[in-house]
């Protein structure tokens, strides 16, 4: 074999090896849904979510509930870091992922749960008056010639 048909198969191995080899880029495949995390969320303490999956770009768009999200970060093609929609009342949603190539439904619901208590002034205060008695009471049980 001649030295420059050597050289020239030699190329193409290593081209088409490297070609072979090479990344597959996101926005090429449809995306997937492996988890979303946390599945149970309350938007006033916890407004965000991450997303586990595949093929995940920048460009990627995501819905709730049919709702659009805002996509806080893409790390990486495996990772979506979400802010959820404004104004979620409580119940179960789909979160779904588009990119150019198609889309995917995440196949565990988003539990959206209602607002935590929240302390009245009012039960402050009542707490604040407990509190006072209870120490005017061990007050007086240490005072002596009270007995």
């Amino acid at each position: 074999m001649a030295p420059g048909r050597l050289l020239q198969a030699g190329l193409v191995t290593v081209i088409a090896l490297a070609l072979a080899n090479a990344p597959v880029y996101a926005a090429s495949k449809k995306p997937e849904i492996f988890q979303v995390s946390p599945t149970k969320v309350n938007p006033t303490t916890q407004p965000n979510i991450m997303i586990l999956g595949q093929y995940l770009t920048p460009t990627s768009t995501v819905e709730v509930g049919g709702r659009p999200a805002t996509t806080v970060q893409a790390p990486d093609p495996n990772h979506l870091l979400v802010k959820l929609p404004d104004n979620l009342s409580q119940g179960s949603y789909e979160v779904q992922v588009t990119n150019e190539a198609g889309s995917a439904v995440a196949t565990d619901a988003l539990v959206v749960d209602g607002a935590a208590a929240q302390l009245s002034t009012l039960q402050y205060a009542a707490g604040a008056g407990i509190l006072l008695f209870l120490m005017l009471v061990m007050r007086l049980t240490r005072t002596p010639g009270l007995s």
